[in-house]
Formats: C-alpha cells, structure tokens, sequence
C-alpha cells in the first residue's frame, strides 16, 4: 500500500488511517524511523525485532543457542576485568 502524506512545519507527518489499520499500529507505540540509501523507513518495535531476528538468522541459520553463547562471551568479559 501506497499513501502520500505531507511533511509538517516541525518535521511531523500523519501516517494514513488505512497504514495504521493494515500494520495494527494505534496511538502511542513507539517507532523506529531510520534512512538507509535515500529511503526513510518506519518500523513498530514489533517489525524491528523481527527484522532483526531475520537477519541472524540468516547468518547463524538459527536463534538456537545465541543466549548461551552472549552469556559466555560476558562471563570470559567479566573475568577478564
């Protein structure tokens, strides 16, 4: 879906009922907003962690284990220190 919004004096746009109604989005969540190449891109918190969750795992192939491993890797940190 496709909608034309117009930029704001102080740099504030209205996402388009039918955007918010699509993505289940309502007044007072939090978005990410972030440019990337020239595009401006708006994600719920929701749609962030998926992404990111994505993109892992892509490059571990899984979530499995990543917990365990982010706690070793502090535990050889704080014995370090």
């Amino acid at each position: 879906m496709t909608e034309t919004v117009v930029l704001g004096e102080s740099g504030r746009i209205v996402l388009p009922a039918a955007i918010r109604k699509e993505l289940g989005l309502k007044a007072g969540d939090r978005l990410t907003v972030s440019s990337d190449q020239g595009e401006i891109r708006i994600l719920s918190r929701k749609m962030a962690l998926e992404s990111i969750r994505a993109d892992i795992v892509k490059q571990r192939g899984s979530l499995a284990g990543l917990l365990d491993e982010f706690l070793a890797e502090r535990r050889e940190e704080a014995a370090r220190e």
